[in-house]
């Protein structure tokens, strides 16, 4: 599972750059950071690294790789690239303290050139289960593959690499599907139609990779097609359980909405899902979360992505998303009717990582009204205390969906503005007695 420090370091915004295409078709192009690289392109890098590799052992050196080296690859060719990058630069050398990282990254591009060799595709979980000696998790495991892909300057889906569908959403949308077959015939039009709302389980649809396949332009002509059934917003949950609750009392008939959640921080097909969404159909984002600078950080990242994902932690999926809840001055408003039980005292940790979402160059505050973002998260350091969106459940089985619902009708009359109501820092503030 991805961790808040890998997902969210609070860098700088990213900008959308380019990156140049290796392969011998498209010498003279270059694709956006939205598209793949063609596998041939991928191949030929893989093995331009390995052989500097091979070199530095024969001389001998101490083995060393970076992302450097792509770059010397594609000067040679007289490809041209953009003066800057929002990548972050990738090196490993074969030491003591790199040694095994540098192996890990060595092993999944073996895998991916084999892979690319026998044009398939497969799955992350597939490349650890090859490894299993090696990796000691799934979570190392996929850490070396988004290494090797930022030592590749190339998106994930370029290696021919899926993660396990992971995120869910269902609401007011029909999604429909062109039926190809033998069933179909000549001059025929068939189509399969999916109901967002007709839910089969509480979890509704799973978030695959063909999301990520929709974001290039060469895919989205011949794949599916979204259309709105009424919805106001898209409503992204951090959590499994509160987005499962709303699912399962339709929430999304009381308002017209989407739900979506990436359960924790958002794998890549979950984020692509929420950018196609709000692009397509212009629907503003909503961010539900816990009351703590971690449910902050998963927001963050629907809105300026991750450095540690290199090309697709980008500008890639990136969406505005507002602070919908559950936000300081909401609990202070409930302080009287929650029990002390539900405060949970900062730790240190989570001290730092508000500070870091207070700088003035943190993506999630440093936005139109992030000033008010700020006094909120300050608020929270100042009380020292955070809250889950599970306490809400202590006020009665139906207050989560009553609560939320009259929190969007009020955002959408304009009775409140994004991230706080006009209310001063010491009411906006919770103590407890």
């Amino acid at each position: 599972m991805q961790t808040y420090e890998d997902s969210v370091e609070f860098q700088g915004s990213y900008a959308s750059n380019e990156y140049a295409d290796g392969s011998n078709e498209a010498r003279e192009t270059r694709n956006t950071l939205g598209n793949s690289v063609a596998p041939e392109a991928v191949i030929a890098r893989i093995e331009y690294i390995t052989t500097r590799v091979l070199d530095q052992l024969n001389e001998p050196k101490e083995p060393y790789f970076g992302s450097t080296y792509i770059q010397e690859m594609l000067s040679i060719e007289g490809i041209l690239q953009d003066e800057e990058t929002d990548v972050v630069a990738l090196t490993k050398k074969f030491n003591l303290m790199q040694c095994r990282s540098f192996t890990s990254v060595l092993l999944v591009l073996s895998f991916v050139h084999a892979l690319l060799l026998s044009n398939r595709t497969t799955t992350t979980r597939e490349v650890y289960y090859y490894f299993v000696t090696h990796f000691r998790t799934q979570r190392e495991c996929d850490v070396a593959i988004m290494e090797a892909a930022s030592l590749l300057r190339v998106p994930r889906v370029s290696l021919g690499l899926a993660a396990s569908p992971k995120g869910w959403f269902c609401g007011c949308l029909r999604i429909t599907r062109p039926e190809t077959g033998q069933n179909c015939g000549e001059g025929s039009v068939h189509e399969t139609v999916i109901d967002g709302s007709s839910l089969s389980s509480v979890q509704g649809l799973p978030i695959t990779r063909e999301w990520i396949d929709r974001s290039s332009d060469d895919h989205r002509a011949q794949a599916f097609q979204i259309v709105s059934q009424h919805a106001k917003c898209i409503l992204v949950i951090e959590k499994e359980g509160v987005y499962n609750r709303l699912s399962e009392d339709r929430f999304f008939e009381r308002y017209p909405c989407i739900l979506v959640t990436g359960k924790g921080f958002p794998d890549l097909a979950t984020r692509a899902l929420v950018h196609s969404l709000h692009h397509e159909l212009q629907l503003p984002v909503y961010g539900l979360c816990d009351c703590n600078p971690y449910g902050v950080g998963v927001l963050q990242t629907y809105q300026r992505g991750s450095t540690k994902m290199g090309l697709d932690g980008g500008s890639r999926y990136t969406v505005p998303i507002q602070w919908i809840g559950l936000r300081p001055s909401q609990v202070a408003s409930m302080k009287a009717d929650l029990p002390r039980d539900v405060y949970q005292s900062l730790t240190e940790l989570d001290e730092r990582r508000i500070e870091s979402l207070c700088r003035e160059t943190s993506p999630f505050t440093n936005v139109l009204n992030g000033y008010e973002r700020r006094d909120e998260l300050r608020c929270m350091a100042k009380a020292g205390y955070k809250v889950e969106l599970e306490a809400l459940h202590w006020l009665g089985m139906d207050f989560m969906c009553d609560w939320l619902e009259e929190i969007l009708v009020r955002h959408e009359n304009g009775t409140n503005n994004d991230d706080t109501d006009e209310e001063s820092e010491e009411d906006n503030c919770w103590k407890i007695i």
